[in-house]
């Protein structure tokens, strides 16, 4: 499991859960080569779907919400088979807002515009227009001293999310093992 920024989209945050990256379902599939490719590659994708729509659900509850919830409200997942023989599925979680990284990761002092701020101001804070933009301009101005601080968000996510992600492979590597014992 890995976060990483995406250097064709700058502004896009990923993570990644990768099915090889459990050793006891790897250990599994590499032993079920002869005819149950395409079965076991179903199990492997219900359970990457599964493993990656909790990362999904945990990172919706971990992603600061801000002044308009945009940040959270572009959460995308997807699930991608590579391959069946050998099994190889990967699941992805991302961000699209344009600012992800910089709430993941903090920011180095820089002078951000007022517009958001006073709408942050108002919208966050509950300040009265009237007073918004010189609570905003002095944000603004210890933004340019001292940057942002990392929320960690994403790191949050997939550390709350791993155990879950590792129940759902368990379960899996238990569905494969009962196929090959002739179990359903």
């Amino acid at each position: 499991m890995r976060i990483w920024q995406d250097i064709g989209a700058p502004y896009t945050l990923h993570m990644e859960a990768e099915s090889g990256s459990l050793s006891q379902l790897n250990g599994l599939l590499a032993r079920l080569r002869a005819g149950m490719g395409p079965q076991a590659a179903r199990i492997v994708e219900q359970a990457m779907a599964k493993a990656t729509e909790q990362l999904r659900t945990v990172a919706f509850e971990q992603t600061p919400v801000g002044a308009t919830a945009f940040l959270r409200d572009t959460i995308g997942a997807q699930v991608n088979v590579n391959s069946q023989e050998p099994v190889d599925v990967s699941g992805y979680v991302w961000w699209q807002a344009g600012y992800a990284p910089v709430v993941e990761y903090g920011s180095r002092p820089h002078w951000p515009p007022i517009g958001p701020l006073v709408h942050w101001v108002e919208r966050k804070l509950h300040v009265a227009p009237g007073e918004s933009y010189g609570v905003a301009r002095r944000i603004q101005v210890a933004i340019a001293r001292r940057g942002t601080r990392a929320q960690e968000f994403a790191q949050r996510s997939l550390s709350l999310a791993q155990p879950l992600i590792e129940r759902a492979f368990r379960e899996a590597a238990d569905r494969l093992a009962r196929l090959m014992s002739g179990g359903v």
